[in-house]
């Protein structure tokens, strides 16, 4: 099943009805997006989470997004992002 979830810095989330295009996403996370690849090692292809998020949200000083944080568990994640379910890509 594939699934668009934006979870804002506030902890709310919501879904989208329809993979994000490239212009939704840099306006979803605000900026130049970049992809973070959880551990998806063992999962199938349909399980597979990737995150989308700002490129630059570090350097511009957005606060933590504590729920992608923990979802990635590598670094911190800043900022709204869409978390994508079975999708490698936006679309």
């Amino acid at each position: 099943m594939h699934k668009a979830t934006v979870i804002k810095v506030d902890g709310t989330e919501y879904q989208l009805d329809h993979r994000p295009t490239l212009k939704e996403s840099q306006e979803i996370v605000g900026g130049y997006i970049e992809f973070a690849h959880p551990d998806n090692k063992g999962k199938k292809t349909q399980e597979r989470l990737t995150l989308v998020v700002d490129e630059d949200g570090l350097v511009k000083g957005k606060p933590l997004n504590l729920k992608a944080t923990n979802i990635y568990q590598r670094s911190p994640i800043v900022g709204d992002v869409i978390l994508l379910e079975g999708w490698q890509t936006v679309g």
